[in-house]
């Protein structure tokens, strides 16, 4: 799918919620109220008008009054700057001349609009322009339709899913960073891979789109400097036993929790889920967790200082440099000579290390392949993936070892 197309897809996605909410808002009763809010946000013991919201309440015959929260309600990660006062005023809304408990005319502590209900139109694209200018939702799904009011109130339908692009992942990776972003209160944090960022307590967790097969992994390294591999397997059967959503894998001397989530279509209330699973986890491991495994429990307090949380902290940052152009874009064989220093040692110790992780990898796919294809066929992936490396670093060690000789065929063909 095509950038053009993704995005006249979420266009559209809007265009029709707005249609739905005008139909809506038109037929409503007096006493009728609706309330458009965020599904994700952080809220001040579960008021719903602390985060993001628009709020309709049907009144007097035939009026509608709409209103947006000002800071005096907002969470702390939804306040509204003097910009955004600015667009509201814009828009059309009046601003807050109330005090709050005070009963005294008809206006509000919040930006506020009294329309008639026949000018629905009006007050649903004002409400969609909130929506994605000023707090910046992607897609309709991403909001609640809360109703109350008479006995038989409708309900409004929101979007279950948001689209993602099926073949492509940086629609989906758009859509997961905006759902981060929308429980966070603020733009996520990125590492050098791309890979978002989130703390969950004190363990730093990370979210990452897998482009192949249009998936959302999360994952952590909860323990590190495994003393017993054979102790810490037979812990991990134990382990993933007990905690049936998450995979703990062995890698190196580290336990890795994993979820997956699909991203074809993504719901960014599964990602939450995923979360509040995580969260449950980082509650629970404590140093009796570690101990079982043999290991050191992953938190700010106990992490070895500039490792690689990825769970590859053991190796040379020239091989995770070369992993990482040559996943992205291939490399020939002299770039990868000369990350390697044109060192004949340091790619010897290079292949060694790619040999043992491919190992690694094939080994926890044979494990999980009785039980759990889906795992095995991820730890498959990660095999593969550090047998090509191997493969370019054999190319490589051609071209320091016999410098001068032709490679067959004109030259060494990139493998990426």
């Amino acid at each position: 799918m095509s950038e053009n197309t993704f995005d006249r897809e979420i266009d559209d996605a809007w265009t029709q919620f707005q249609d739905r909410l005008t139909r809506y808002v038109r037929a409503m009763q007096d006493d009728d109220e609706l309330v458009l809010v965020s599904r994700y946000d952080s809220t001040d013991d579960g008021l719903t008008e602390t985060a993001a919201c628009v709020r309709f309440f049907a009144w007097a015959g035939d009026t509608v009054r709409c209103e947006v929260p000002s800071n005096l309600f907002l969470h702390p990660a939804r306040q509204l700057s003097e910009e955004d006062h600015d667009r509201l005023i814009e828009l059309g809304w009046n601003r807050p001349d109330a005090v709050v408990d005070v009963d005294e005319g008809n206006g509000s502590a919040s930006f506020y609009l009294d329309a008639d209900r026949t000018e629905a139109t009006r007050l649903a694209t004002m409400t969609i322009a909130v929506f994605r200018e000023i707090w910046d939702l992607m897609h309709p799904s991403f909001l609640h339709a809360i109703t109350r009011g008479r006995q038989d109130v409708p309900p409004l339908d929101v979007p279950d899913v948001a689209p993602a692009r099926q073949r492509n992942g940086s629609g989906l990776r758009e859509l997961v960073d905006t759902a981060v972003e929308s429980m966070l209160g603020q733009a996520p944090e990125k590492d050098g891979d791309g890979d978002i960022l989130v703390w969950v307590g004190d363990m730093p967790t990370y979210v990452r789109v897998l482009d192949d097969d249009a998936r959302v992994e999360v994952f952590a390294r909860v323990v590190h400097s495994i003393s017993d591999r054979t102790r810490a397997a037979e812990a991990l059967a134990d382990l993933n036993r007990q905690w049936s959503d998450i995979k703990f894998l062995l890698i190196v001397d580290n336990v890795v929790a994993v979820m997956r989530i699909d991203g074809s279509p993504f719901a960014a209330e599964h990602l939450l889920s995923v979360f509040r699973t995580f969260e449950h986890l980082v509650d629970t491991a404590d140093e009796a967790f570690a101990e079982r495994l043999g290991g050191t429990l992953n938190t700010t307090a106990t992490s070895p200082t500039g490792t690689d949380e990825h769970g590859s902290h053991e190796l040379p940052a020239a091989l995770m440099t070369l992993i990482h152009l040559d996943s992205d874009s291939g490399l020939d064989a002299d770039d990868v000579a000369e990350i390697c220093g044109r060192d004949r040692d340091t790619i010897l110790e290079f292949l060694r290390l790619c040999s043992d992780q491919e190992v690694e990898w094939r080994h926890n796919a044979e494990l999980a392949r009785e039980n759990d294809s889906e795992e095995a066929d991820m730890c498959e992936s990660e095999a593969q993936s550090w047998a090509k490396t191997s493969d370019s670093l054999r190319a490589a060690l051609r071209v320091v070892v016999l410098p001068h000789r032709a490679p067959p065929g004109g030259g060494y063909r990139s493998l990426g």
